[in-house]
């Protein structure tokens, strides 16, 4: 006897529950079951997609989750050249979202507004065309050393690393374009500039890599240090000397973001997956694997007061005039 597979089973136990001729509408749980699946491709590491993939399929049985993790770049790089050759394998995707304006700009994005997003989420963290929405971020603070700094002294906002005291005491990313963008978006290109001139004549040591950073501020390396708040956050829990300002206006935050492709296989199922990733439920177990969630109403008092300012994807048209103008203002003329 040949068997049906778990997904035709369900929606076949499903389909016969109904009254004869009944005509209700299906729920969007039914109708993913008649899908089967869900292919998800995303920047996201196993550790951190795993709990997400089982909790799925144990909420929703008959939906099999199928995971493709590889870093943004080629996620991106495939998906454009499964397009080219008019092949679409995939149903959602998740990374940041300078590499998601991509796939918009080339129309692969269905249009999908979440009922999870109604509420919960600030302003900047849903396209208001429903293309894509956050799911986690980043945020870039200033974070210092305990032993080095005492809170009180601690900068209060970013004008104050212009301060005489902190001449070559700050510590950056020698490629954080994302930051300078996001924080000339905020603050205005001139005014933006002209804060950045006068930061680099500061002159701040440059490494390579955030998580870097944060091991040298724990280190005593240096007492400041322009890095993530979240990796701080898991430091100072594991009782390491760091903290961050919390006063900075703006906290520049770039999001990882999910969206469903134009041309999904399994659209119910995809746009499923997206609610459950977006619902308070997802959302706390994202911050359990140590990420900031995008839902306020998930996040503590404290962090849903943040002046946060996000990163708008469509930056990312001028990220090689952004990057050029970093490397000029920090790598080659920081005493100009």
């Amino acid at each position: 006897m040949k068997l049906s597979p778990p997904g035709a089973l369900a929606a076949l136990l499903l389909a016969a529950a109904l009254p004869f001729g009944s005509s209700r509408a299906q729920s969007p749980a039914e109708s993913a079951v008649r899908d089967g699946e869900a292919v998800w491709y995303t920047a996201m590491s196993t550790s951190d997609t795993e709990p997400l993939r089982k909790r799925f399929e144990e909420k929703y049985p008959g939906v099999k989750v199928t995971i493709y993790r590889q870093p943004g770049e080629k996620v991106r790089t495939r998906i454009l050249a499964e397009a080219e050759a008019h092949r679409y394998s995939w149903d959602v995707v998740s990374f940041n979202a300078l590499d998601m304006e991509v796939l918009d700009g080339a129309q692969l994005l269905a249009a999908y507004v979440s009922p999870e997003t109604a509420t919960g989420f600030a302003p900047g963290a849903v396209q208001r065309e429903g293309r894509w929405a956050a799911i986690y971020v980043r945020q870039y603070v200033i974070g210092y050393n305990t032993q080095a700094v005492r809170r009180e002294d601690a900068p209060k906002d970013w004008p104050d690393l212009l301060a005489p005291r902190w001449k070559a005491k700050l510590a950056m990313d020698e490629d954080d374009v994302e930051w300078y963008a996001g924080m000339l978006d905020a603050m205005g290109r001139e005014k933006g500039t002209a804060f950045m001139r006068a930061l680099a004549r500061q002159g701040p040591q440059l490494r390579r890599g955030h998580s870097l950073l944060t091991k040298l501020l724990v280190a005593g390396d240096f007492p400041l240090a322009l890095v993530h708040a979240a990796e701080i956050d898991s430091e100072k829990k594991a009782g390491a000397p760091v903290d961050w300002v919390r006063t900075l206006d703006p906290i520049v935050t770039a999001p990882s973001v999910v969206a469903i492709s134009s041309h999904a296989p399994h659209p119910n199922a995809a746009r499923l997956l997206v609610d459950f990733l977006l619902s308070q439920e997802g959302q706390k177990m994202i911050a359990r694997r140590g990420r900031v969630p995008a839902r306020l109403d998930v996040v503590s008092p404290e962090a849903a007061a943040l002046k946060v300012h996000y990163i708008k994807p469509s930056l990312a048209r001028e990220f090689n005039r952004d990057e050029r103008e970093y490397n000029e203002i920090f790598v080659k003329g920081r005493s100009q």
